[in-house]
């Protein structure tokens, strides 16, 4: 293991002398935050006064690649949970499923990005990218994922947000006239 991975991980990983506030807030960031951030984006879309039908299939998709792509790379390549290898301190109850990349850290940055994307006022752009850097931030301090599982997660997360808007215009597009062209008849 990357000693620099494993030294972020301690740094970061709450140890019994947390404070009790600090802890709370970490597993709050893990369970209830992604819900907030889906809140956010749905909040969005209610106010958005066109193009809604558009912005809840671009919050969709991206969610769905974050998750998708998350799982199927922790399925290839199966790498162990710092509970598992006796590693930090866990303070949140989870199955030994493999931890790279971060499905959390994945979706609350896809959510957070398109939020960001879609909110219209600068001052509040930042909240939704904030809140999913506290749910990245919160898998690694309840010794959950060490900081590259989250770190891989993070950056899916973002691609997913900046790609969905662009598979969603590929799909929309009519076909080219290059591609209904039709085959010379046989002789």
């Amino acid at each position: 293991m990357n000693d620099l991975n494993l030294q972020l991980f301690h740094w970061i990983n709450l140890g019994p002398g947390t404070p009790a506030w600090v802890l709370e807030l970490a597993r709050l960031s893990s369970k209830a935050l992604p819900a907030v951030l889906l809140l956010i984006v749905l909040g969005v879309v209610v106010r958005r006064r066109q193009d809604r039908w558009s912005t809840v299939l671009h919050a969709v998709l991206a969610t769905f690649l974050a998750w998708l792509v998350t799982r199927e790379l922790s399925e290839a390549w199966p790498a162990p949970r710092p509970f598992v290898l006796g590693l930090g301190q866990q303070w949140l109850a989870h199955k030994p499923t493999p931890s790279f990349p971060s499905s959390h850290a994945g979706v609350a940055l896809a959510l957070g990005m398109v939020a960001w994307q879609l909110i219209p006022h600068r001052r509040w752009r930042w909240l939704p990218l904030l809140l999913s850097l506290l749910v990245a931030w919160s898998r690694i301090a309840l010794g959950l994922h060490f900081p590259v599982d989250v770190v891989a997660g993070a950056l899916l997360g973002v691609l997913a947000a900046l790609l969905a808007p662009r598979i969603l215009a590929l799909w929309r597009s009519p076909p080219s006239a290059s591609r209904n062209v039709t085959p010379p008849p046989d002789r």
